[in-house]
């Protein structure tokens, strides 16, 4: 498989963020709920993200790649932590107040950090950790830009640099199959977390139908 294989895949799922987004705003007779704001951000953020995703992918642009499957991740940990509370409605006001999740305390009490929340959806996608720390280095001024620029090396310690916009690293074939690779894993999952309020909105409807 290569990675334009990949990305079509990726390209497809752009209809299942619309259709999957319809199916949980109609659940519940259309009734609206705070969990319903938050997937329907994170629903807008995921395709626009796959776009630029997808543009840096064919550019071969692998800073902003990068950087734009780490935003991916981010979509999965406030999708998560939005499930922690009833109708997602603390959440969403520490969303809407610009307050950090870290602020908040799960059920547990255990504050919501990047690396707490991390760590958790990490029991549901062991792949996610090591993928978040790798691409956190795309988004803080790390290694990874320190080294886009050095595109050769010597054995007596000298180096090459190229800047400018076709300049720098050049992307290897495996690294940016690899990426795209991490990117639909990380937008299935975004969708998994998407169609997991749907079904909890439905289930709840249900229930309480039956007790009418």
């Amino acid at each position: 498989m290569d990675w334009k294989t990949v990305a079509q895949q990726i390209r497809n799922r752009e209809r299942d963020h619309l259709n999957l987004l319809a199916a949980v705003l109609s659940a519940d007779k259309g009734a609206l709920f705070p969990a319903d704001v938050i997937v329907t951000g994170a629903v807008q953020r995921s395709l626009m993200v796959t776009k630029g995703f997808l543009s840096m992918l064919r550019s071969g642009n692998y800073l902003c790649a990068g950087a734009l499957l780490r935003l991916q991740l981010d979509n999965i940990l406030r999708l998560y932590a939005a499930s922690l509370f009833p109708s997602g409605s603390e959440t969403l006001r520490a969303f809407l107040e610009d307050r950090p999740l870290s602020r908040l305390k799960a059920p547990d009490g255990k504050p919501l950090t990047d690396k707490e929340l991390t760590t958790r959806v990490g029991k549901i996608y062991p792949w996610l950790p090591p993928v978040y720390e790798k691409t956190s280095g795309y988004i803080h001024f790390s290694r990874s830009a320190i080294m886009s620029p050095i595109t050769g090396m010597s054995k007596s310690g000298g180096f090459r640099i190229d800047v400018g916009r076709r300049q720098g690293r050049r992307w290897k074939p495996e690294e940016r199959l690899e990426a795209a690779q991490a990117f639909d894993e990380a937008t299935k999952a975004v969708l998994q977390m998407v169609y997991s309020w749907g079904y909890t909105k439905t289930a709840v409807a249900a229930r309480r139908a039956g007790r009418s």
